[in-house]
């Protein structure tokens, strides 16, 4: 559905993307992490359009991105980061406004959306807090009713039920057959909605997978608390079991299949045993601060 090849794109004497090539699969909801700086809203903003790159190639529902750019924005519901919007228009005249231009947009929908998301129709956008414009720019992506959905930083500003709300309308509409790529810095709400992330470092993809196999490559963790107090010299260690802790409360770290590990764990005087498994986090954590070691 969403298909780029080493697109590159440089701001005078900035490269901001320096060979960015990533594939995202129809009725999918792709993930695009990334820290600040990284590159994240100029690779979205030359999938809309917004930016053109400076070479390499871009495919969205069939369609050449770089060719006909126009015909793409129709294919394309875009919730951007900025929040910059026509001031002077009531929340609904922005809505209306923003979904003219798709051929399948619901009005009704986009109203409804609002209504869920607490977004008074007739206040002006200028009156709006930073996170009901969010709100707006969400709701108009997703009334779009476009076969694919770009969103930079869609949770951003939002507060918990809002998120919840927006997740919950994000799969939805995966399941209704759409597809979703976006950018987070919340990895947690990233992990609960993708299927596939890819990491972008410097302008260029760091790595890129399924969350299941990325995920598979971070050793596990569990919470251990014993009934009585141990030493760290009379706790398992066989197949690399790492301990952190003291007394009755452990973290054990490991990368051996999870039934060896319960099995060493089984002899031990076990008050509670809590899965802290790994999650995108902790890869993200893991792959930044090795690309940011200084080499030897």
């Amino acid at each position: 559905m969403i298909r780029a090849r080493d697109i590159k794109k440089a701001y005078r004497r900035t490269t901001v993307l320096r060979g960015v090539s990533l594939n995202v699969q129809p009725g999918t909801i792709h993930g695009f992490v990334g820290p600040n700086g990284a590159g994240k809203s100029t690779f979205l903003k030359c999938l809309v359009g917004v930016v053109h790159p400076d070479s390499g190639t871009l495919e969205i529902d069939g369609i050449d991105g770089r060719r006909n750019s126009l015909e793409v924005r129709r294919r394309v519901g875009y919730a951007p980061a900025e929040t910059s919007l026509y001031h002077r228009m009531k929340a609904v005249e922005l809505l209306d406004f923003a979904i003219r231009y798709h051929p399948h947009s619901d009005l009704a929908r986009g109203k409804a959306l609002l209504d869920d998301l607490g977004v008074p129709h007739d206040r002006k956008v200028g009156a709006l807090s930073h996170g009901m414009k969010r709100k707006v720019i969400l709701a108009q992506a997703i009334a779009s009713n476009a076969p694919v959905m770009i969103m930079d930083e869609p949770m951003e500003a939002l507060d918990p039920e809002a998120r919840r709300i927006v997740e919950e309308l994000l799969k939805d509409e995966c399941r209704k057959g759409r597809t979703i790529f976006l950018s987070s810095h919340d990895l947690f709400s990233t992990q609960r909605l993708c299927s596939q992330v890819t990491f972008l470092h410097r302008g260029l993809v760091l790595r890129d997978g399924p969350v299941d196999t990325l995920l598979s490559g971070v050793p596990g963790r569990l919470h251990v608390q014993l009934r009585e107090p141990m030493d760290l010299k009379s706790l398992p260690t066989d197949g690399g079991l790492s301990w952190t802790g003291n007394g009755v409360d452990w973290q054990v770290s490991f990368e051996t299949p999870l039934e060896s590990v319960t099995r060493q764990l089984s002899t031990l005087p076990l008050a509670s045993l809590k899965d802290d498994s790994s999650n995108l986090e902790d890869l993200f954590e893991r792959l930044y601060d090795d690309e940011s070691e200084p080499e030897s």
